[in-house]
């Protein structure tokens, strides 16, 4: 027998399943990056609810379902890595200070030019991953699968006129967000510390996680649920701004030690990697003097959010009535 539970788990995992499936061809295709983008999105958005509505989901197909859609945002989140990273790289190239004549353009190409070749080069290689990972789950026919079951559990609440919103349904709602937001407050104390830098990183993830939670329950609230929405957004992509610049400078220190050994392997010494040095350690101090400036917002909005009572007034809005 379904209940208002049901009804919404079935609603909510409909429409992050609709929104997997939409991208599919174009992910196939590779012509446009934004396709991996939002089926990465879609597939994370989904996996968000599915861990929420486990319970009430068939028992003997979980793990397979959980599984598939697990292959799938994996091999996505490569493909989508590596298409920003070439994305930031060509526009990096293209800056108008590049061509000023007082900058020393020709010494940082030849290093920036090698890391995008190095970075396409790797693309093309996970596309292959890419593609079998989609064959992998339109075989297995888990979509179908999961299809079949949530239009019918949603028949079966029309049918019955059961409503998604309910006092168990608002219950649940209040819990597993004030469980999330619980979690992303306890990084709070690094909000200070600019070099705490997996701290900041964990904090990205539980705004993120917090942000799912809030966009599944979102329908049950009419629009109450929009501004604390809006703002785990921003704090979400200031953090995730600030981690990608850690992860650059992290990444081009071994970038460099790999193309000055690759240097010595073919040539039989380093001086060939001389020319590739400048522009990769501008690169570097570009992306630490970014991550600064990023920093200094991040703290100042976190700031702003604490004096607006945000918080405060979610925890009211999640009251169940």
């Amino acid at each position: 027998m379904i209940d208002s539970l049901h009804a919404l788990a079935a609603d909510a995992l409909a429409k992050r399943l609709k929104a997997i499936k939409k991208e599919m061809g174009g992910v196939r295709d590779a012509l446009d990056i934004e396709y991996i983008h939002r089926m990465r999105v879609a597939s994370r958005r989904f996996r968000a609810a599915f861990a929420l509505f486990e319970p009430y989901l068939p028992p003997e197909r979980i793990k397979a379902w959980r599984r598939n859609i697990r292959r799938i945002t994996r091999a996505l989140g490569a493909a989508r890595d590596l298409d920003v990273q070439i994305d930031f790289v060509s526009r990096f190239l293209q800056q108008p200070e590049f061509f000023e004549p007082s900058s020393p353009y020709k010494l940082y190409k030849a290093g920036i030019e090698r890391l995008l070749l190095r970075l396409r080069q790797q693309r093309e290689e996970q596309q292959s991953r890419v593609i079998r990972a989609m064959d992998r789950l339109e075989e297995s026919s888990v979509i179908s699968e999961m299809e079949h079951h949530f239009q019918g559990v949603l028949a079966e609440a029309k049918l019955l006129q059961i409503s998604p919103r309910s006092p168990q349904t608002l219950a649940l709602a209040r819990d597993a967000i004030l469980d999330r937001l619980k979690t992303l407050l306890s990084y709070e104390p690094y909000v200070e510390d600019p070099n705490a830098i997996e701290e900041l990183h964990e904090m990205r993830i539980a705004a993120k996680r917090l942000r799912y939670t809030l966009e599944i329950f979102a329908p049950l609230y009419e629009k109450r649920l929009e501004p604390p929405i809006k703002v785990v957004k921003e704090i979400q992509t200031l953090l995730g701004d600030l981690h990608d610049c850690d992860v650059w400078v992290d990444f081009l220190d071994g970038f460099m030690k790999e193309e000055r050994e690759r240097s010595v392997g073919y040539f039989g010494h380093a001086r060939a990697f001389r020319r590739l040095k400048p522009g990769l350690q501008f690169l570097q101090l570009n992306r630490q003097q970014a991550r600064q400036a990023i920093y200094q917002k991040f703290r100042h909005y976190w700031g702003q959010v604490n004096q607006q009572n945000l918080w405060n007034e979610l925890l009211e809005s999640l009251q169940v009535e």
